[in-house]
């Protein structure tokens, strides 16, 4: 069964596809996420029955004029329905249907230390020439995991960390 927010969402992706519209309203959906985050008191009062719907539409109005229309009725529809607090998973699953629409993977790799330039566009090579796709990278520094890397994909991961083979040696050595 389809979530809530993933009807709302594919419902948007197919408008702004026909217009050819994704690409901005991507961009939009992204900076207006870190909005709703960075102001989590926002979307309670976008949800909340104790102030009118109006002055509720009047706000997103204002807070959101350089936006869209096609967004900004999108967050009208979500605060109509008392939903708001879905927009945040709503960019989620638009986010996804975009991906797989434009051939994207984002790929999180977690490093000791911090991996040079060419030492990055090496491995954004290597991982889109084996995954067939363009990857966008979201590169973390853990010095926990002491060498090598782990690679988070949206559905695997990958540990080839040297904390993740100390670990397999104590366990083996454990049972001996």
């Amino acid at each position: 069964m389809k979530s809530l927010s993933s009807v709302y969402a594919a419902s948007l992706f197919s408008l702004t596809d026909e217009e050819n519209l994704l690409s901005e309203t991507m961009e939009e959906l992204l900076a207006l996420r870190s909005v709703f985050l960075e102001n989590a008191d926002y979307a309670p009062l976008l949800d909340s029955p104790t102030v009118p719907l109006s002055s509720r539409l009047s706000l997103i109005d204002e807070a959101f004029g350089d936006v869209s229309e096609y967004v900004k009725n999108f967050i009208k529809i979500l605060c109509e329905k008392k939903c708001t607090h879905l927009f945040s998973d709503c960019v989620k699953n638009f986010e996804k249907l975009y991906n797989k629409k434009y051939n994207i993977e984002n790929v999180t790799v977690i490093t000791a230390a911090p991996l040079s330039d060419a030492l990055r566009e090496r491995l954004i090579k290597k991982l889109s020439d084996d995954s067939g796709k363009k990857v966008i990278l979201d590169l973390k520094v853990d010095e926990s995991i002491l060498g090598g890397l782990i690679i988070r994909t949206e559905n695997s991961q990958t540990d080839a960390s040297v904390r993740a083979r100390l670990d397999a040696i104590k366990t083996q050595l454990s049972s001996i």
